[in-house]
């Protein structure tokens, strides 16, 4: 189902015009999760085999600026998110904010930073502490980080219980709630209602970038258009940079500037929301289109037609990591890892795929197929790769 939102039309894109400064900019970016080894491999001297989540992503975000993050489940979207918002740390790579490496950061210098980058989680029953109070949830980051200031020398003051309490009451209505809500509890939320707490928690501390995590997936369509709209609202008067993880790419089509778009643990593709969204290039980005539902009837018996098997992120084999299940693949895609490059005729849009020249015009539709029969009558079929 799709969303009904209409952006204004003051400006091209849902945040503005972006500064053209980066924010964030990360190179060569990996996550590594070690796996225990079984008593036979301890005792056999083999080393200890890791999950590579996130490897070797390179991607920047710039001030005020909107990037989609799209992809299957698993794909490591909320990894590198967690990296970015230093939840994780990260195997390699740099990780450069402001111009300044906090990819090492640890102790005070780090949760001083911690300001910087807010995360707004997918499920907000499971994030919201269940025994504490709005003006407390709301609270805590601002007191945490009242601390933290005065640690480092730059606030002589302490927040006192009144303070606070005024602090949030002035906050609530940013996010759409009433400021008389100070003494309750979430489960006297509504689930629009608890996420918009956390949206609340996350902008107390005037963040520079929020990261976020899925955060209308639990919600109905009609208050996913709230959310997303009061997002819009937010980035506009704060000039706040997003980092949207999402599978929705009807909220992706209406707040995003640029989409990223990830396949086990790597960048596939990179654009403008135009570009992606509606030419899209990578044989991966088109499965993903051609996946999402649409409102015709004259698509009732039509389903995705792609298969072939996920390669294991534990040891993952050489060459494109979607070649196992691209209808497109040749020899050298099973065999040599494709580069990130930018495709002639296609300006700013960057493409990892060895194929790209000769699949771009070819429609996400030709990856459907009617139940039990060919594909949709006038629909181009894809090219038999050459032996």
């Amino acid at each position: 189902m799709s969303l009904s939102l209409s952006p204004p039309a003051s400006t091209p894109a849902a945040g503005g015009a972006p500064s053209a400064a980066p924010l964030v900019e990360i190179e060569g970016l990996q996550k590594l999760f070690p796996l225990t080894r079984t008593a036979t491999e301890y005792f056999q001297g083999r080393s200890r085999r890791s999950i590579h989540a996130v490897d070797g992503v390179s991607m920047t975000i710039r001030a005020g600026e909107t990037v989609g993050l799209i992809g299957e489940s698993g794909s490591g979207k909320t990894t590198l998110g967690w990296l970015i918002a230093r939840l994780h740390s990260p195997s390699a790579g740099t990780f450069r904010f402001e111009g300044r490496d906090v990819g090492n950061l640890e102790g005070t210098p780090l949760r001083h930073w911690r300001r910087n980058v807010q995360v707004v989680f997918q499920d907000p029953v499971g994030s919201l502490d269940p025994r504490l109070k709005v003006w407390q949830i709301v609270g805590e980051p601002l007191r945490a980080q009242e601390q933290m200031d005065r640690q480092v020398g730059q606030s002589g003051g302490r927040l006192s219980r009144e303070e606070l309490r005024a602090r949030v009451r002035d906050a609530l209505p940013t996010v759409g709630l009433p400021p008389d809500c100070l003494d309750q509890y979430p489960h006297e939320f509504s689930g629009g209602g608890r996420q918009r707490l956390s949206l609340a928690r996350a902008f107390s501390v005037h963040p520079k970038l929020v990261v976020l995590d899925e955060p209308t997936s639990a919600l109905d369509v009609a208050v996913q258009a709230q959310i997303l709209n009061r997002l819009v609202e937010l980035q506009r008067e704060r000039q706040v940079a997003y980092l949207l993880i999402t599978h929705n790419v009807a909220a992706v089509r209406y707040v995003a500037d640029r989409v990223v778009v990830m396949y086990l643990g790597q960048i596939v593709e990179v654009g403008s929301v135009h570009g992606v969204l509606e030419k899209p290039i990578h044989p991966y980005t088109k499965a993903l289109l051609a996946a999402v539902p649409v409102a015709d009837a004259g698509r009732r018996r039509t389903r995705f037609r792609i298969g072939g098997d996920v390669p294991s992120l534990v040891d993952p084999p050489p060459g494109c990591r979607f070649a196992p299940r691209c209808p497109f693949v040749v020899d050298r895609c099973r065999v040599e890892d494709p580069p990130l490059r930018e495709i002639p005729g296609a300006a700013g849009q960057l493409v990892a795929c060895h194929r790209a020249e000769d699949v771009r015009d070819i429609p996400p539709a030709s990856l459907l197929s009617t139940a039990g029969g060919p594909p949709p009558a006038g629909t181009p079929t894809a090219p038999v790769p050459p032996a």
